[in-house]
């Protein structure tokens, strides 16, 4: 149900757009309190900050936020087809479904390693590879956001030169 609200665009009546807009809004609603559930949850874990699955976690949660608000963003029915062909749903999609995806299974390897190889990992490496992935996803994608907004379209070959320096600070 909430992949319907990108598919505004395909020719939904007035009725069945409110229907699938409002349902995804209410979807939503527990996705943002299940983040606190989260939060809370870390908070009371005998976890410490400086261990590396701890900052994968805060990290994944950050990404997963960011990408539910333009999720409840993009649910509004008219401003998906304002936005639908445009870089702020490419942004949406991958910091919902591929930051949390890569997120949760860096999280995984981290938390189950040590227990079926029986060696730990290098921490320094680890929360240096926290560090390098987070800086990197956020300058790939979060300028996308800002394209999106200014109506950059996707699937082009050529750009016009005011997204210039947004789109070569997102190629880095």
């Amino acid at each position: 149900v909430v992949w319907v609200h990108h598919m505004f665009m395909i020719g939904l009546d007035v009725k069945t757009s409110v229907f699938f807009s409002s349902v995804t809004m209410i979807i939503g609603v527990p996705t943002g309190i299940k983040v606190f559930s989260w939060l809370y949850m870390l908070m009371g874990a005998k976890s410490r900050l400086w261990d590396p699955v701890v900052w994968w976690i805060i990290g994944f949660i950050i990404l997963f936020t960011i990408g539910g608000v333009t999720g409840i963003v993009l649910s509004a029915s008219i401003i998906d087809i304002l936005l639908h062909d445009t870089w702020f749903v490419i942004a949406h999609f991958h910091y919902v479904l591929s930051l949390g995806s890569y997120s949760t299974v860096v999280i995984t390897l981290l938390w189950w390693w040590p227990i079926i190889v029986g060696y730990s990992l290098n921490k320094y490496l680890l929360q240096g590879h926290w560090v390098v992935s987070m800086i990197g996803f956020n300058m790939c994608f979060f300028p996308m956001h800002f394209l999106g907004l200014h109506g950059l379209p996707r699937r082009v070959c050529s750009y016009d030169p005011a997204f210039y320096w947004l789109n070569s600070f997102s190629s880095l």
